[in-house]
């Protein structure tokens, strides 16, 4: 394990003590409000002659093989089996769309099936370790889901903020692991109980806290530099051009990015590729073009990408994208639906809806030349389909046939235009 020496603000670079939980850096929250990042004694450093992916190698794949990286020793992990996700390589689609080495991230795979569980999984052991009563989490359903079973599996009490907006199959789940979920007026109020649960009862406050917001606890964005080691053991470590990932609040592409930053640090890449965020209304997108100081607040409205459907981006997410020199678009619900039919009928991919945003970026940035036909892409794929049947699921009885094949052939041509 890699120890702990301080929490940091990304932005002003003032240190906290790590023993404590904070909702931001106080110093930079009347400016720009920011989030705090692990500072560790050591760095992440490679041996003579390889030592660290010879290391990883004998080990089990998942996220705790690159313990070096992480807060927490391997032996107090709380887990379920997650990382070791696979890498996809989508050339059908890529080929229709000029991109020749288009590759999936499938975190799907993980234990409750979506890139959550990294985040939980370390945090989770993060407060089990250090003696938290509980675990307090505010979520539109994944981190919900995985906060609530890496709950059960520490023996932690959790309660689960969320409002009554969201679909009801996230709610099931989120109440399927034995978490007491419950709806707040609105999502600010459910913030409001995140740091309540946090100062009054010494709860660790997985997700945000803070209004406007600025990402998960600094432990828990831990978890996600392991998906960037994995793309870059993956691929020989040779990193791809660009990583195209979906954005609400930022945990997975800052993280992405410090795993990134760690991996060339170490002189295992070359260096960095441009993180690309993927996002609902144009928060992050409006402050690259306008060289803004931090996201730009936008007006929100009816989406059905719930998962990433935040009126406002955060300060990590936009300053992953300037340190890799990437960029930020916004992705219509029409373009998301486009993409998520694409991958599923021809790539097998069967994928949250907020997760086919990685496609639709991809399609948009081949057509206007910032993405080509030579360049590496790794799209994150963050949840699995299953999470949101309501939305992308075909609807209406099944077409009934006789049983002859005659009667099932005209029924395909009339129904599905198959000619045998």
């Amino acid at each position: 394990m890699a120890e702990v020496a301080a929490f940091r603000c990304i932005r002003c670079h003032t240190e906290y003590d790590a023993s404590a939980d904070y909702f931001g850096c106080a110093r930079c929250e009347a400016e720009v409000p920011s989030n705090l990042e692990v500072v560790y004694a050591t760095g992440l450093v490679n041996g003579a002659g390889g030592g660290l992916p010879a290391t990883w190698v004998g080990r089990r794949r998942g996220l705790w093989r690159y313990s070096e990286s992480l807060p927490v020793d391997p032996s107090n992990a709380i887990s379920l089996g997650e990382g070791g996700t696979p890498l996809v390589a989508c050339s059908t689609v890529g080929e229709e769309i000029g991109l020749l080495q288009l590759f999936a991230k499938n975190e799907s795979q993980n234990p409750t099936w979506s890139f959550k569980d990294r985040l939980a999984s370390v945090a989770i052991s993060w407060a089990h370790l250090n003696g938290r009563p509980g675990i307090a989490i505010s979520s539109s359903g994944n981190a919900g889901t995985a906060a609530a079973a890496y709950a059960a599996r520490a023996g932690l009490p959790c309660v689960i903020l969320t409002t009554r907006g969201y679909p009801g199959a996230m709610q099931r789940l989120m109440r399927s692991y034995g978490a007491m979920v419950v709806a707040a007026p609105t999502g600010p109020d459910r913030w409001t109980l995140n740091r309540a649960l946090a100062r009054e009862w010494g709860w660790l406050p997985l997700s945000n806290t803070a209004t406007p917001p600025v990402g998960s606890h600094p432990i828990g964005v831990e978890g996600y530099k392991s998906i960037a080691f994995e793309i870059c053991e993956d691929l020989d470590w040779r990193p791809p051009d660009a990583v195209i990932v979906p954005v609400a609040y930022g945990d997975a592409i800052y993280g992405i990015h410090r795993g990134f930053k760690e991996l060339l640090a170490a002189g295992l890449i070359g260096r960095l590729p441009r993180l690309i965020a993927a996002e609902t209304y144009p928060s992050l997108t409006r402050a690259v073009a306008e060289d803004a100081a931090g996201p730009v607040a936008t007006e929100g409205g009816q989406t059905l990408a719930f998962s990433v459907g935040t009126p406002r981006g955060t300060y990590q997410a936009l300053l992953a994208i300037r340190e890799s020199e990437g960029t930020a678009l916004a992705i219509s619900d029409d373009d998301a639906l486009q993409a998520h039919h694409e991958l599923r009928e021809k790539e097998g991919l069967f994928v949250e809806l907020a997760s086919a945003y990685g496609l639709a970026a991809a399609r948009r940035l081949q057509s206007t030349g910032e993405l080509t036909s030579h360049d590496r892409i790794v799209m994150l794929i963050t949840s699995s389909g299953l999470k949101d049947t309501e939305t992308t699921s075909a609807e209406g009885e099944l077409p009934l046939v006789k049983p002859d094949l005659g009667s099932l052939a005209n029924l395909l041509k009339r129904q599905f235009g198959f000619a045998a």
